[in-house]
């Protein structure tokens, strides 16, 4: 199993590029479409159900397939959130809560 170390620089920029680069990739949007599809379907036999002799347990199994679905499609988004680049906080000129080294620096 491949060891993920987001904690990286390194790795997580790279995770973040390749992230970036799946979802435009025609074989991801391929993917994207047949989990909608699929999530589609199983919203409707759990709509209308699936036969005589639906139970509580077959309708819990959609509910799971349904989430895992919605989950397998978030989940580059997620990533790209999660690892995107913090940038550098800017010190407001107009911010109210004036440090000492702000308001000397407006004196100069």
């Amino acid at each position: 199993m491949t060891q993920l170390d987001f904690d990286n620089p390194k790795n997580r920029e790279q995770a973040y590029i390749d992230f970036s680069s799946l979802i435009k990739h025609p074989g991801w949007k391929l993917v994207e479409a047949i989990c909608y599809a699929n999530i589609d379907l199983i919203k409707n036999q759990i709509i209308d159900g699936v036969g005589d002799n639906e139970t509580v347990e077959t309708i819990s199994r959609l509910r799971d397939k349904l989430k895992a679905y919605e989950s397998i499609i978030n989940t580059p988004n997620y990533w790209i959130d999660k690892l995107k680049p913090v940038e550098p906080a800017t010190h407001d000129e107009d911010d109210p809560f004036t440090t000492v080294e702000l308001e000397n620096k407006k004196l100069s």
